[in-house]
C-alpha cells in the first residue's frame, strides 16, 4: 500500500458500516417493531407472500439507495435519480418494443444511465456546481427529455427474456430480490474494502486531505456519480421488468423514497459516513410501511407523511448521536434582560 493510501486511510476516510453496531442495530430494532406491531393489527401481515411481495416492491428502491450511499457519503446529494430512471428506460423500452434485441436494449438503459451519472459528476466535480443545483438542473432537463421522446405514449411488452429480471423467481425467491441483494452485496464491498469506497468516505469526510494526499478528487467526484448512474440504471431495469411498461413519467418522486432510505438508514447527510446495510434495511422498512398503510386501507397520500415524518426522526436522531445539537444556543437578539 502507498503512503497516500495509508494517509487516506488515517487521516482523511470517515466511518463506513464498521458503526453496524449502533446505525445497525438501532435500524433493526425498528423493522422488527414495526413487524410486530403491523402483525397484530392485521394477521396478513406477517405472511410469507406478503413479506416477498414488500421486498419485491423494494427491489428498485434498495438497488438505488445504494448508489445514493456513495453520494451522500460523499458529500453529495442527486435529486435527477427519477428523471434518469425515466430517460434510460423510455429509450431502452422502445427499442427492445421495436424488435430490437433485448441484451442491446437492457445495455442502452444501463449505458445512458451511466452518461448521464457522469454528466451530473462532471458539473459537480468540473464546473463546481453545487451538487443540489446540479442535479436539480438535471432532474428538469432529463424529465423534459424524456416527455419530448416518448410524447406521452406508454411502453409495454418487454420481451420474456427481461420481463423475468423483474417477475421471475429461482426456487421460489422473486428475482428482483435476488438482483437487489447482489447489489447491496457488491456496494457492501466496495464500499468499506476498496480503495474506491475509502476514497469515497474521504470525500465526505475531509475533501482537502484527500486531495493533498495526491489523489484526483474531481475523478472520485465523478466516478461516484457514474456509480449512482450505474444503481439508477440497474433499478429501474427491474422496476420496468416488473411492471412490463414504461413511460416518461416513471420514477417521478423516487428520489426522495431513495434519499429517505438512505437517510434513515444512518448515513450522514454531512458525509464521511456510510452504511449499506442502513440504506437497505431503510428502504425496505418504507415498503414496508407503504404495504401495511395498503392492507389497512389509508390514503396513499398518509405514505407521503408518514415517510416525511419519519425522515425527520431519523435526521434528528443522527443529529443527536453526533453531538450537531447537543446543546441549542438562543440568539442574543431574542435573549430577554430583566
Amino acid at each position: 500500500m502507498s503512503n497516500s493510501d495509508k494517509k487516506v486511510k488515517t487521516g482523511a476516510a470517515g466511518r463506513a458500516d464498521g458503526s453496524f453496531s449502533v446505525d445497525g442495530l438501532g435500524i433493526t430494532a425498528v423493522l422488527l417493531a414495526i413487524i410486530v406491531i403491523f402483525s397484530f393489527v392485521n394477521p396478513r401481515f406477517l405472511s410469507t407472500a406478503n413479506f416477498l411481495n414488500i421486498l419485491s416492491q423494494a427491489a428498485p428502491f434498495i438497488i438505488m439507495a445504494v448508489g445514493m450511499t456513495f453520494v451522500i457519503t460523499a458529500a453529495g446529494i442527486d435529486l435527477s435519480v427519477g428523471s434518469i430512471l425515466a430517460l434510460s428506460t423510455v429509450i431502452g423500452f422502445e427499442f427492445m418494443s421495436s424488435g430490437g434485441s433485448p441484451v442491446v436494449g437492457v445495455m442502452i438503459i444501463i449505458i445512458v444511465a451511466i452518461a448521464l451519472g457522469l454528466l451530473n459528476g462532471v458539473l459537480v466535480a468540473y464546473l463546481a456546481i453545487p451538487p443540489f443545483i446540479a442535479t436539480l438542473a438535471t432532474m428538469v432537463s432529463l424529465r423534459g427529455l424524456a416527455l419530448l421522446h416518448s410524447a406521452g405514449t406508454m411502453h409495454f411488452g418487454l420481451p420474456e427474456s427481461v420481463a423475468f429480471i423483474g417477475q421471475g423467481e429461482i426456487l421460489g425467491i422473486p428475482m428482483s430480490v435476488l438482483v437487489a441483494l447482489f447489489s447491496a452485496l457488491f456496494g457492501y464491498f466496495l464500499l468499506n474494502f476498496t480503495q474506491f469506497g475509502i476514497y469515497c468516505r474521504a470525500l465526505g469526510g475531509n475533501k482537502e486531505a484527500l486531495r493533498l494526499t495526491g489523489v484526483s478528487v474531481k475523478l472520485v467526484e465523478v466516478l461516484v456519480y457514474g456509480f449512482m448512474g450505474l444503481m439508477v440504471g440497474l433499478g429501474g431495469l427491474v422496476m420496468i421488468a416488473r411492471i412490463d411498461s414504461t413511460q416518461a413519467t416513471i420514477g417521478t418522486a423516487s428520489e426522495i423514497h431513495v434519499i429517505a432510505a438512505v437517510i434513515i438508514g444512518g448515513t450522514s447527510l454531512f458525509g464521511g459516513k456510510g452504511s449499506i446495510y442502513g440504506s437497505v434495511a431503510g428502504a425496505v422498512l418504507l415498503s414496508m410501511v407503504a404495504n401495511a398503510l395498503v392492507i389497512g386501507g389509508a390514503d396513499f397520500f398518509w405514505q407521503l407523511v408518514i415517510t416525511g415524518i419519519i425522515v425527520l426522526f431519523a435526521v434528528l436522531i443522527g443529529n443527536l448521536r453526533e453531538g450537531r445539537i447537543s446543546t441549542v444556543k438562543v440568539p442574543s437578539f431574542l435573549k430577554v434582560k430583566f
